[in-house]
């Protein structure tokens, strides 16, 4: 891959991120569940948090027993197979062929031992060395995002890249649930700056009309995305509306989750799947004002 001597190790080893000071472009690329990874000496997450009988909150501490309480469970899964490179091949990609390295970040460690897209409780369990890593990832988010409100006057994306096994479709997270979507409410989004700059007429443009990512996904044969031109709702399908880095960060930065399905990506030639996809992503930030 092109991008090999462009990454740093994180913490331990736990991520790998492009040196801040190489990108030269508003975008930031973040996959906080593509880590194999399983260091021993880090406490599996799958014991679950704990809640005590008498509180309706959940609590996360690696050596906690929960005697008098409920285990509650926590997702542990990964969301790419561990020979799958995607982000990698997208950031070659926009490398290859215009020219533009974003600022990018790969979790290596499972997600059975961290979680970075969740708030820091349930992410690390409070376990000295997961903490450790955990603020090493956002401390990068951060200061990327802080690059580009100076270097492009805030104009950026941060996608938080994903992938499902719910179906043969693409869900992009702005965080609107299923529900909001199907009732045509488009209130908060995690896109509020890209709606104020390109569609401050009309939201539902930018949301799931003719300059929304999910329709140059659409546009780029990329199969059904949710929401979309053409496919607005998503109705009774499973749709997730984004994380908390989705949320997190939509104050400073426009941010999308998008959320890959096997299914679709299992149709093409992995090479051109990557092409589309990125083309596609091109495509929506020039439309809409955002590339620089």
């Amino acid at each position: 891959e092109i991008s090999s001597k462009f990454y740093f190790s994180g913490y331990r080893d736990s991520f790998k991120a492009i040196y801040h000071n190489l990108s030269n472009t508003n975008i930031i690329l973040s996959s906080p569940h593509a880590g194999s990874d399983i260091p021993n000496d880090i406490p599996d997450r799958t014991i679950g948090g704990c809640q005590q009988n008498s509180s309706n909150l959940c609590t996360f501490y690696f050596n906690d027993t929960c005697l008098n309480g409920n285990r509650c469970s926590v997702t542990v899964q990964q969301d790419f197979a561990s020979f799958d490179q995607f982000t990698e091949q997208i950031t070659d990609e926009f490398i290859r062929k215009y020219n533009l390295l974003p600022f990018v970040i790969i979790a290596k460690w499972n997600r059975k031992k961290i979680d970075f897209n969740r708030a820091i409780n349930e992410a690390t369990f409070n376990h000295p060395q997961t903490i450790e890593s955990y603020n090493a990832y956002h401390n990068y988010l951060e200061k990327a995002v802080e690059i580009i409100q100076e270097k492009f006057h805030g104009k950026g994306l941060l996608l938080d890249i994903h992938q499902h096994g719910q179906g043969n479709y693409t869900m992009i997270g702005t965080r609107l649930s299923a529900v909001q979507l199907n009732n045509d409410d488009l209130s908060t989004t995690s896109i509020e700056s890209l709606i104020e700059l390109s569609c401050p007429n009309n939201r539902n443009e930018c949301i799931r009309g003719s300059k929304s990512l999910g329709t140059f996904f659409e546009s780029n044969g990329l199969g059904i995305s949710y929401p979309s031109l053409n496919n607005p709702k998503p109705n009774k399908n499973i749709f997730y509306k984004g994380g908390f880095i989705t949320n997190h960060y939509s104050s400073k930065i426009n941010v999308i989750q998008t959320e890959l399905s096997y299914v679709v990506r299992n149709e093409f030639d992995p090479k051109i799947y990557v092409e589309k996809y990125v083309q596609a992503l091109i495509s929506f930030m020039k439309v809409n004002q955002l590339l620089q």
